[in-house]
């Protein structure tokens, strides 16, 4: 592909716009959305759940997004999307057969998996119109009580997160499709989620080094051709006590003269509460900016982000942030990724990528114990099996609270006809707990699905007591695997490590052997 595409905007309006990328409410470019586009001189879009109903759908808002830009002078715009597969996708139903194991369990499986992974993952972006997925995840969870991160990081050690993303990085050029790794300086030891406060990392400079950088060092050495911030404090590193995203120290200093990095620079949302509490979309955005990030992502209400803009212009004007080299690596980034071109015709995946994802699915599901040799279980034995599914409806917005649904009960009563289903709360309450008991002691046979009982204290006591009523009992944490330290004893324990469709349906697989 060529890499000289002139996409230099002219005038300081078209500079600006540049460096923001928005979001809008609804399935089609309309009128007033497309005045918006042209009004901000955008240089990028993305979309989330609440733009996506089907695959016909999202390839043609993609097309006209990008008619749009060509019949008005702009650059082709930057398109982007949350796909890191697990339980942050944004995959309609038409296309849930390719929503990939998450990034925990696509380690499991190993580095091949996850190159597959990334690789039919951005040959599906690419057939619908996008050309940035903001993945891989390069956060080391390396502290399991982390409410936001979890298995949608690789693992618990910068050694083996590292490796994981150079595979996923490497999969997602070879097809055409930018990946933007996150969240850099690292969000993996936190005990707050961004979106909803502002976490803080008290530990030094040398430890970041040791530990947390050490991704983001690998995946610049490998070509990585955007990064996206985190909003989290370190107060024993910025000496005026800045999030990252908003710290010249660590967007400039740290990231561009000393690991490097060449880059696209976005910021995350700056709507999530770890900012818009405190600064506010506005003066956020132009802190961003003065600090070295390339592209702010306002995102909230349209009339919110024409606020931003203006202020980011305003303060363009008056010269409090750098123009020229942000433009340039802007220039190179759309030159590589966002030449204007029709999606290809083909909308739906093919069937072997569909099965590429399922082979990863039944390599990453893991038994972790089976004591009894419950496994594989048979049908004919049970004739009163029951599902106990805990239902977490959303641990954090960047899951945009999408149930699981019926699938896994599906799949259950297609192997056990006479299966009586209980979906229960996430956190029951004493009254819900003992009535789910009772419930259960009339079953001769207990499939448990946990999520996050190691953190729902009520969730991981019932599971206990579950097990004392000495049933065929098996469990499978749908979520983090770190469940069975809420019920170590727990005879039968799988870890699904996320619960995206291809992982339910690998653990009724390994149910039944």
């Amino acid at each position: 592909m060529s890499q000289t595409l002139n996409v230099s905007p002219f005038t300081l309006i078209d500079r600006v716009g540049q460096r923001l990328m928005v979001t809008f409410p609804g399935y089609e470019l309309t009128g007033p959305i497309a005045d918006f586009l042209l009004e901000c001189r955008a240089g990028g879009v993305i979309l989330f759940g609440r733009n996506i109903t089907n695959l016909p759908q999202v390839r043609r808002l993609n097309d006209d997004l990008q008619q749009l830009a060509r019949e008005n002078n702009l650059p082709p715009l930057m398109i982007g999307i949350d796909e890191e597969g697990g339980r942050v996708s944004r995959m309609p139903g038409d296309g849930k057969a390719v929503i990939t194991p998450s990034q925990m369990a696509q380690a499991v499986a190993g580095r091949e998996a996850v190159a597959t992974c990334a690789g039919v993952t951005a040959r599906q972006l690419r057939r619908l119109g996008f050309n940035l997925n903001f993945a891989p995840v390069l956060d080391i969870n390396n502290n399991p009580a982390n409410p936001v991160i979890g298995s949608r990081s690789f693992g618990m050690t910068p050694e083996l997160v590292g490796e994981m993303g150079v595979a996923a990085i490497g999969a997602y050029l070879a097809e055409g499709i930018a990946p933007c790794a996150k969240h850099f300086p690292g969000h993996g030891d936190t005990l707050v989620d961004s979106h909803l406060g502002l976490p803080e990392l008290d530990f030094p400079l040398t430890q970041l080094w040791e530990r947390e950088l050490k991704p983001f060092v690998q995946a610049i050495a490998a070509g990585l051709p955007a990064l996206m911030t985190a909003h989290i404090l370190f107060p024993a590193i910025e000496p005026n006590n800045l999030p990252a995203t908003l710290s010249r120290l660590f967007m400039t200093t740290l990231l561009r003269d000393e690991l490097g990095f060449e880059g696209v620079l976005f910021t995350d949302a700056l709507i999530m509460r770890a900012i818009a509490d405190t600064y506010g979309y506005g003066v956020a955005a132009v802190l961003a900016l003065q600090a070295g990030a390339d592209v702010v992502m306002p995102l909230g209400k349209i009339e919110e982000q024409r606020i931003c803009f203006a202020t980011m212009l305003e303060a363009a004007e008056r010269g409090e942030f750098e123009l020229t080299a942000s433009d340039n690596r802007l220039a190179r980034f759309k030159a590589r990724f966002c030449q204007l071109m029709r999606s290809p015709l083909e909308l739906y995946p093919p069937q072997a990528d569909v099965e590429l994802i399922a082979q990863v699915a039944r390599r990453s599901v893991s038994l972790i114990q089976d004591e009894t040799h419950l496994l594989p279980l048979a049908p004919a034995q049970y004739v009163r099996p029951a599902l106990l599914d805990f239902t977490l409806a959303i641990a954090s917005p960047v899951e945009e609270g999408r149930l699981p649904g019926p699938l896994l009960a599906g799949l259950l009563q297609q192997k056990l006809p006479g299966l009586t289903v209980y979906n229960l709360p996430a956190d029951p309450d004493e009254t819900q707990a003992a009535e789910y008991f009772e419930l259960a002691a009339a079953h001769d046979l207990l499939i448990i699905v946990t999520r996050n009982a190691f953190r729902l204290e009520r969730q991981g006591r019932l599971v206990r007591e579950l097990l004392q009523l000495n049933k065929a009992t098996v469990i499978l944490a749908a979520r983090d695997p770190y469940d069975l330290g809420a019920f170590p004893n727990a005879p039968t324990y799988l870890a699904l490590y996320g619960d995206p469709p291809c992982s339910l349906e690998a653990a009724v697989g390994l149910l039944f052997g």
